[in-house]
């Protein structure tokens, strides 16, 4: 099949769907999902689509957050490889928050392998699931307003009670991240709660996939100086890393000793 075929094909499936997945698609297609992520990566140059995390979504979608199992699923090997690593800045007995990304769901269920007493904060049904059959853990669930799309609680309440909270370490994550616009979400609620989870927190930790690097979402949530470490995942490129890291640390699974 040649380009133009995929490219119609794609767009096609983005009006019927508004969102698609990179391997779903290459699997439709016959083609390997490095020649999808081209065709995605060459699509949205033409302002025809937007790149999100693992798969594309129609341009008028840009500015919301993609539904939730789609972003659990997207980039699902990396996300599992950079909360494993993530483990090494949390320690039995301290106070963590947990944002309501896919991303820290999936470091959710690592903490709960690997540690039994934790006081654990979050605004995320989803998170709180997790840690339901657990009573060695101290569960702090954030009321306020539900986003059932979101699948966690936002507004004044939640607000209000993380501002009373002094915290060990806050484990976040970001719509986007780049060097001029810092840290992105894409949503205001979603981003007005990140930066109090920031400001309550001793540690700022943002736990961030590749994908996300270089790219901005519509509301700005913090500077990249507000972070002190960003985890990351083993395909993130060597470019990348030498762009950033005079900026923040960078750590990644398989990092090569010295760095």
């Amino acid at each position: 099949m040649i380009a133009q075929e995929r490219y119609k094909f794609i767009l096609d499936s983005l009006q019927d769907q508004h969102t698609v997945r990179a391997a779903k698609l290459a699997s439709a297609l016959g083609v390997s999902t490095e020649t999808i992520r081209r065709d995605l990566e060459y699509l949205e140059k033409e302002n025809q689509l937007i790149r999100v995390y693992g798969g594309a979504s129609l341009l008028q979608y840009e500015t919301r957050q993609v539904p939730y199992d789609f972003r659990l699923a997207a980039n699902a090997d990396e996300k599992v490889n950079l909360a494993r690593t993530a483990l090494k800045y949390v320690s039995e007995g301290t106070s963590i928050i947990l944002d309501h990304s896919s991303t820290c769901c999936v470091f959710a269920r690592e903490l709960k392998k690997h540690f039994s007493n934790l006081t654990i904060v979050t605004n995320s049904l989803e998170i709180l699931n997790v840690f339901s059959d657990t009573p060695t853990y101290n569960i702090i669930f954030l009321g306020g307003t539900f986003d059932t799309f979101e699948r966690g609680c936002f507004g004044e309440q939640a607000k209000q009670t993380i501002r009373k909270l002094n915290i060990d370490t806050a484990f976040v994550s970001f719509g986007g991240i780049s060097l001029n616009e810092g840290c992105t979400e894409t949503f205001f609620a979603g981003a007005e709660l990140l930066t109090e989870f920031i400001d309550a927190a001793q540690q700022k930790i943002a736990l961030i996939d590749s994908s996300k690097f270089e790219h901005v979402t519509l509301v700005k949530v913090c500077n990249i100086s507000d972070i002190d470490v960003i985890v990351t995942d083993s395909s993130i490129k060597p470019s990348i890393l030498n762009k950033y890291r005079p900026y923040v640390d960078i750590i990644y699974e398989g990092e090569p000793m010295g760095k």
